[in-house]
């Protein structure tokens, strides 16, 4: 697996942090964590750089949305500092972008993941199990994730 640049540590920092935000962890705030630190890394920026936009298209839907506050967490694109916009998509993804420039990726859940969850999910699993199901998303490489394009 292959480990986001703020390393195993710092990724279990922002999962609490988007934990305490969020109100709870499920696998789809972890989603939005990754493919926020996703964007950054592959825009190399930091956390916060105010330049970064995020558009995130998905079905404004619990357990859906919970990505946005990943995202949010993850970047420090806010609707509130108008970095962050949503729109409504029936697939999940983002475009990171740096205002300033043409630099942008775009991001996108493997659909096989989407399903996975929806299936998980569709059991009512328990909140522990939830959490875990969560943590199983956090640990996976990118590549098992998501699909993205420059």
């Amino acid at each position: 697996m292959k480990t986001p640049k703020h390393g195993k540590s710092g990724l279990r920092a922002l999962l609490r942090a988007a934990t305490d935000l969020h109100g709870h962890f499920g696998p789809f705030l972890a989603l939005g964590v990754r493919m926020g630190l996703f964007g950054l890394r592959e825009l190399s920026v930091q956390q916060g750089h105010t330049r970064l936009t995020a558009t995130v298209m998905l079905e404004y839907v619990v357990p859906f949305s919970c990505i946005l506050d990943g995202i949010q967490i993850s970047t420090r694109c806010t609707v509130g500092n108008a970095r962050l916009v949503w729109k409504e998509s029936k697939e999940i993804g983002a475009i990171f972008q740096l205002s300033s420039s043409q630099q942008r990726v775009e991001v996108w859940v493997s659909p096989a993941v989407v399903h996975e969850l929806k299936r998980k999910l569709a059991k009512k699993p328990s909140d522990e199990e939830i959490r875990q199901i969560g943590m199983d998303v956090a640990s996976r490489s990118d590549a098992e994730l998501f699909l993205s394009k420059r």
